[in-house]
């Protein structure tokens, strides 16, 4: 049985690559295939747990829309993810690093810069790890010339991963891009738990 602040199962469950084909396939208009690739870092990044997040268009995997890194850590009685994300001059260095090891080992904490305000908050409950970011509307995104706040939540088993991914407006909160259709369905396809340690 595994609880709130389990940091190694949670790494575990990330730790591999996640694809919504199925859902993709049964409704290509409101959903495209999107592959979701999490690689656990080495031990001594973070002094601890942690990930690197690459996720793409299945048809352009070389070219992922989003890169984060992320400490998995406990506090009191929850986990938190501590988001960071590649330095923009330098993110293309680091384009594929959650499939190919040696450019992930080349990641120094020097190339990524912290995300204030988008950290999540992860609990456990009823066989699954919940997530949402942090309160506050502080997690700033730029997107099409425009300023939202992310609006982020997951729930993740072993093998399956639910998430809700939207920007939403700072004054209206009205939702500017994103998940409209409601939440993306992943399955892993690739595990990497073995290398957690």
């Amino acid at each position: 049985m595994t609880h709130s602040t389990d940091a190694k199962t949670l790494t575990s469950w990330m730790a591999g690559e996640f694809s919504n084909f199925d859902q993709a396939l049964a409704n290509s208009a409101l959903f495209a295939h999107i592959k979701v690739c999490m690689r656990p870092m080495p031990q001594d990044f973070f002094g601890g747990y942690g990930l690197f997040l690459e996720q793409a268009y299945s048809s352009d995997l070389g070219n992922p829309y989003r890169l984060r890194a992320f400490q998995v850590k406990p506090v009191d009685d929850h986990l938190e993810l501590v988001h960071y994300k590649p330095k923009e001059e330098i993110k293309e260095k680091f384009f594929g690093a959650s499939r190919d090891l040696s450019i992930l080992k080349s990641v120094t904490m020097a190339d990524l810069e912290p995300m204030p305000g988008c950290d999540m908050i992860v609990t456990f409950e009823n066989g699954a790890f919940k997530g949402v970011v942090q309160e506050g509307r502080g997690c700033k995104v730029f997107r099409n010339n425009r300023e939202s706040y992310l609006d982020n939540r997951f729930e993740i088993t072993e093998k399956n991963l639910i998430s809700i991914d939207r920007g939403r407006d700072p004054e209206t909160d009205e939702i500017v891009w994103g998940s409209l259709a409601g939440a993306f369905e992943f399955k892993k396809i690739k595990d990497f738990s073995s290398e957690v340690v």
